[in-house]
């Protein structure tokens, strides 16, 4: 093994990372990266981006990850690494929840009725609500994160009071609600499953997220159902992501599952198959610098 020291920069991290970097056979020093200590500077003609104050270039590996309104910056940090032949993981140019609905219906990967209209006055569009999703619906800010800006509407008359509580400056899609008891969360490396989770919302709260307060029960993944393990696959290839998490409802009634949408950058649960799974994503990025 290559004995020069092996420096890390995980951008952005995400709580529980060091448990991931425990479980490599040789020291690996982690820096635990944030997007706001980032500086670059475009001057003579030339760039330079440090984090605090530390060159990119000067890292062994760079694990980029992003969230929506972060995908330029991180892809601009991608550019900046690969001009400078220092490795790093990829990144998408600008994307939303948007594109990927666009790409899961191009590449048949299944997810609810959803429209997307780009009027802004709600009043002129409710024939059109009525007739894609129905009530009741979902509304969701297309590069909203963590459950934010998301709403259940019951009827129409509920859909005009909330419609006014959206800010004007975002955009957003109208999806058929899927009545559920659960849904899957499901992590895929390299085109692996490599995790899986039923998540539990609260009582009184429609969004299964973990930080909205949802209950989270792993599953050895050669436990997952073959159709959820192949719906998650399908997803992160239409998408390109060689690291993701797809979140997958399954209907109540039909037991139809439906992919709702897929995380570029999933938190880690310590002491769960996440940990693993992150290791094993992480450990093909750094074998073959190492070896």
């Amino acid at each position: 093994m290559n004995e020069k020291k092996f420096d890390l920069l995980v951008l952005p991290t995400v709580p529980n990372m060091q448990q991931v970097i425990d479980r490599f056979p040789f020291p690996i020093a982690l820096t635990k990266g944030q997007f706001k200590n980032l500086e670059i500077v475009f001057q003579n003609g030339q760039v330079t981006a440090t984090h605090k104050g530390v060159d990119l270039r000067d890292f062994s590996l760079v694990w980029l990850c992003s969230y929506w309104k972060s995908r330029d910056l991180a892809y601009a940090m991608r550019l900046y690494l690969k001009h400078n032949n220092t490795p790093s993981t990829n990144v998408e140019k600008s994307t939303s929840k948007l594109t990927d609905h666009m790409l899961f219906s191009l590449n048949g990967v299944t997810s609810p009725d959803t429209l997307f209209i780009g009027h802004s006055d709600i009043k002129k569009c409710l024939v059109q609500i009525q007739n894609v999703c129905g009530y009741p619906l979902i509304i969701k800010d297309t590069k909203g994160t963590r459950g934010a800006h998301v709403m259940k509407i019951e009827s129409e008359e509920d859909l005009l009071v909330k419609a006014k509580d959206l800010p004007k400056h975002k955009k957003f899609l109208f999806q058929k609600y899927i009545h559920n008891k659960y849904d899957w969360g499901i992590m895929v490396a390299n085109g692996t499953v490599v995790s899986g989770e039923k998540s539990y919302s609260c009582e009184g709260e429609f969004r299964n997220n973990a930080c909205n307060g949802a209950k989270e029960v792993f599953v050895d993944p050669n436990d997952i159902p073959q159709i959820i393990k192949q719906m998650a696959l399908d997803a992160s290839k239409a998408l390109g992501l060689s690291w993701s998490r797809s979140d997958i409802i399954i209907d109540e009634h039909t037991q139809k599952p439906y992919v709702l949408e897929v995380n570029r950058l999933p938190g880690i649960t310590p002491k769960t198959s996440e940990v693993e799974g992150a290791y094993a994503f992480l450990s093909s990025q750094v074998a073959p610098l190492v070896g």
